[in-house]
């Protein structure tokens, strides 16, 4: 065989090789990432102490259009010099940083002690920080996947704890100098219907 057939007949392969790549491929183009782990609710929220009497979810976003928990907790313990690190108690990944959707959990979790996620300390002392990766004040809204998390979370905590509908607030509802955490284009109303639904069920 001559040594052009053999390029040629290996350049074919390598095409067709290529197209079939992209067949695959072609379906997921400009989907989101999709989370690769189920989560147990139940289970991710277990703790090995006493738990606390919580009465309100305060909702947050992070203002950053990729992290995680433990790059917050890092920013949080070197800028803003609080010794137990991240001020939330739960942080959902928007697959910059950490999975679409993937709920990490935070050491104030683990320790049922309270937050510093808003500069309400007495709230803090009673209220569920939770944090979604990704700015809402821009043009970005929570992914379906975070969505999704966020709204087994929030129905979780609050029957485990009968919390209120009326207590899972947005930062920028506590009373405490102004916020505009966690942005225009969070989807609070959308949330508190999913709710309404699931508690219906």
């Amino acid at each position: 065989m001559k040594i052009v057939e053999r390029h040629v007949i290996i350049f074919s392969i390598a095409m067709f090789v290529t197209a079939i790549g992209l067949l695959i491929y072609l379906p997921f183009i400009g989907k989101e990432r999709q989370l690769t782990v189920t989560m147990d609710i139940e289970e991710l929220c277990k703790v090995d102490v006493e738990e606390n009497e919580w009465e309100y979810v305060v909702l947050h976003h992070s203002a950053t259009d990729e992290g995680n928990a433990i790059r917050i907790d890092r920013y949080h313990r070197e800028r803003r010099k609080w010794p137990e690190g991240l001020a939330y108690h739960f942080v959902i990944g928007n697959g910059n940083g950490s999975g679409n959707g993937e709920i990490e959990v935070g050491n104030r979790w683990k320790k049922q002690i309270h937050g510093a996620h808003t500069a309400n300390m007495n709230l803090n002392q009673i209220a569920i920080g939770i944090c979604l990766v990704g700015n809402f004040e821009e043009d970005n809204k929570p992914t379906n996947y975070q969505f999704e998390s966020l709204t087994s979370l929030v129905n979780y905590v609050s029957k485990r704890y009968k919390i209120p509908e009326s207590n899972v607030i947005m930062h920028n509802q506590v009373v405490q100098k102004g916020t505009l955490c966690p942005g225009k284009n969070f989807p609070y109303e959308q949330l508190i219907d999913r709710m309404d639904s699931l508690r219906s069920l």
